[in-house]
């Protein structure tokens, strides 16, 4: 199942009681201060953004690599950064939990 940015902001704004228009626009500047977090910052430092409570985007440096191993030969990885956004446990815990009556990981830790 696919949950569109559209429905996002739908249900936002019926929750709400504001417009989806005034949701979307604040929606359009989260996004760009993000985007202008994980640009303008040096790419030698990494960086982690907490979106909201239990979400986060981490952007971490590669360093300039030359491979020669195997069928691989004689390859040059320029530097570069990898974005990737995450949860916590603590947060999936919660949705096991709602979804299950318990957390997967506690239950295979207590049968050990």
């Amino acid at each position: 199942m696919n949950i569109s940015q559209e429905s996002l902001i739908n249900q936002i704004a019926d929750s709400e009681d504001i417009n989806a228009a005034t949701v979307r626009q604040v929606l359009k500047s989260a996004e760009h201060v993000v985007f202008d977090c994980l640009s303008s910052i040096a790419p030698s430092e990494d960086i982690t953004i907490k979106i909201f409570h239990g979400f986060s985007i981490k952007r971490t440096f590669i360093q300039r690599k030359h491979y020669s191993r195997g069928m691989f030969q004689n390859i040059d990885c320029p530097e570069h950064v990898n974005v990737k956004a995450c949860s916590s446990k603590y947060y999936n815990g919660q949705i096991n939990q709602t979804l299950f009556g318990s957390d997967p990981t506690t239950a295979l830790s207590l049968t050990r």
